[in-house]
């Protein structure tokens, strides 16, 4: 129990670091999350921000893979609480990244640092991603203004937030890539 707590805090700590240092609006940011740490099952462990993290720190950066974000830059509190975007990974370097992913991004929205609303729940089947130099894939993006914090209320108050986006690779040959990208503006009203 201890080394899967100390493995899922690394791989907090690598997401953290590695989303938070993008902010001059949307500039890329990528980790590897190393294998050598694993879980108590022997698998590489799981990446995810929590409600409350912090979204700044030093930059931890992976070279091969850009990511761009296209959000809608206001959602109205009289909606249903959702905001759909696109996410696109861009290969950069020279090797190919292959592994399985979800067809959609992770959308965190963070409120002065800190994280504020976590990604809507998703059933997904994980689809093949293979991605070589200059190749790009697009991902549908849906976050949501609902508080992650219990007893915050039903929406997020209105007022200036930012957007964050998370793609995970599970590589076919070795660790774990996780694609970030953010901070892009998004006004509540």
């Amino acid at each position: 129990m201890t080394r899967s707590a100390a493995a899922l805090g690394l791989a907090v700590a690598l997401l953290v670091l590695g989303v938070a240092c993008a902010s001059d609006g949307g500039e890329t940011v990528g980790a590897a999350v190393d294998s050598a740490v694993p879980r108590g099952d022997g698998t590489a462990p799981a990446v995810t921000l929590t409600c409350g993290d912090r979204t700044h720190g030093p930059l931890a950066r992976t070279s091969g893979l850009a990511v761009t974000g296209d959000f809608p830059p206001r959602v109205d509190r009289g909606g249903d609480g959702t905001f759909v975007g696109t996410v696109t990974v861009t290969g950069t370097g020279s090797r190919v990244v292959s592994g399985v992913t979800s067809p959609e991004a992770d959308v965190f929205v963070a409120r002065a640092g800190e994280v504020v609303s976590t990604p809507v729940a998703k059933d997904l089947i994980g689809q093949p991603f293979d991605l070589g130099s200059d190749a790009s894939k697009a991902f549908t993006a849906r976050g949501s203004i609902r508080p992650c914090a219990a007893g915050a209320g039903e929406l997020l108050p209105a007022g200036h937030y930012d957007v964050f986006a998370v793609v995970v690779v599970n590589r076919d040959d070795g660790p774990a890539v996780v694609a970030a990208g953010g901070p892009w503006p998004l006004e509540v009203t």
